[in-house]
């Protein structure tokens, strides 16, 4: 996919449908299931204007590919299920719609055994971060030392889920694709048949989104670098827009 394909979805109804379309078509490239086994809801708040998708769905325990009908003759996981959750507003020019928060997990019941989340309007912690569940790791004695940052917070007791473990922030957090490459090469679970090739396609798409929001941020060091490749590049009338990077972590 060349980056003049990719357009800005518009913030609207069917830009929302569209996308969690796009996420569905995504989880069942990488996972051996039918539509029918994944639990699927969008909703839109009309007072915030955002929209919420979810996505929830079975894991295969073993390592390694099957086709969704080898994987019809296996038991699906008894403890881990895969959660998936955006949550979708309109962009600061109130044009185009834009993710506020999503949510990659691994989940024991209810409980996430390993989180990646992103957090939009996030200004005290990383927008952008990996929760790991537990207690006993090598970090947590320095936890129970160090202290807590609030009364309610479980880091004095070792915990080591309230971390927030930074991962690229705004523009290179990790992609739904990366999150699945993680449920299956690292974890172990079970993938369908070509789904590394299928999540690399679809990455494609979300490196040149992420590339255009990076231009956007800051306009000056985009046209530089293509000057230096070259390019004649000519900025509009009113002069290069100023940066607006996100300030937050």
């Amino acid at each position: 996919m060349t980056s003049s394909s990719v357009t800005q979805r518009e913030f609207s109804d069917k830009s929302a449908q569209d996308f969690a379309s796009e996420v569905l078509a995504i989880l069942m490239a990488a996972l051996p299931l039918r539509e029918s086994q994944f639990k699927k809801h969008l909703d839109v708040n009309d007072q915030s204007g955002v929209y919420v998708i979810s996505f929830h769905a079975p894991l295969h325990y073993g390592r390694g590919t099957s086709s969704i009908e080898e994987c019809e003759c296996l038991s699906t996981c008894d403890l881990y299920t895969l959660a998936v959750t955006y949550k979708l507003q309109s962009d600061r020019s109130g044009q185009y719609l834009t993710v506020r928060h999503s949510d990659y997990s691994i989940r024991v019941h209810t409980q996430s055994a390993i989180k990646f989340e992103y957090e939009r309007n996030k200004e005290r912690v990383p927008a952008a971060h990996i929760h790991f569940s537990g207690i006993g790791g090598l970090l947590s004695p320095a936890l129970m030392k160090n202290g807590r940052t609030s009364k309610t917070d479980k880091r004095k007791d070792g915990d080591i889920s309230p971390l927030h473990v930074p991962v690229g922030g705004h523009r290179f957090r990790p992609s739904l694709e990366e999150f699945l490459y993680f449920v299956i090469q690292e974890c172990g679970f079970r993938g369908k048949n070509g789904w590394e090739v299928a999540l690399k396609d679809s990455r494609e798409k979300w490196f040149d989104i992420q590339l255009q929001a990076s231009v956007r941020d800051n306009p000056a060091v985009a046209m530089d670098a293509l000057e230096r490749l070259g390019f004649k590049v000519t900025p509009p009338e009113t002069g290069c827009p100023p940066a607006r990077r996100h300030s937050s972590w």
